[in-house]
């Protein structure tokens, strides 16, 4: 796995912050899936990581996200789930809803102290205020997302914007 040279990396310890839904969108657009054992390992061998959290709403009952939650963890992640809500609808039909931005949020503020540059996983908008905050902090962001998933106000924010793209080298899952 090629380091990368960057000021962010190795310097300081790195906390990461995994939005899968937004990652998910991101993998449906790019037509090729992130493998997260492949993942952890890019981020052990370029980032001296504090934390690499991963934020899913998850379906009840559903055995095999729970096997894939087990191995995360088996793997060196810190999961963060909650159950997804459905939510009925004037039709008769469900919503699906499970957003996990505010856990993301308070674990990134919680943990402030032990880490100096945060790695955010989502191309979200609503993690511009965040990213404000931790600048505030004195802390670096790097924004990990692809073209038509991260919003241009986290293009702005971030210290650095990776493309999911230039890491398909190194992470992409091969079946």
């Amino acid at each position: 796995m090629k380091p990368d040279k960057d000021i962010y990396r190795k310097s300081t310890k790195a906390a990461v912050f995994i939005d899968a839904a937004n990652v998910i969108y991101s993998q449906r657009t790019l037509k090729w899936q992130i493998d997260f054992k492949k993942l952890i390992k890019y981020f052990k061998s370029n980032y001296r990581l504090d934390n690499v959290y991963f934020y899913y709403a998850f379906l009840k009952d559903h055995e095999k996200q729970q096997g894939f939650f087990k191995k995360l963890r088996q793997w060196g992640y810190t999961i963060r789930t909650k159950e997804v809500k459905l939510i009925r609808q004037k039709d008769g039909t469900f919503l699906k809803k499970g957003n996990l931005d505010v856990e993301l949020t308070i674990d990134a503020v919680k943990e402030l102290k032990s880490y100096s540059t945060a790695i955010l996983m989502s191309g979200d908008s609503d993690f511009h205020a965040l990213i404000s905050y931790l600048h505030n902090e004195n802390k670096k962001v790097i924004v990990i997302s692809s073209k038509g998933h991260v919003s241009f106000e986290l293009l702005k924010a971030a210290d650095k914007y990776i493309n999911f793209n230039t890491l398909r080298e190194f992470v992409e899952r091969v079946v």
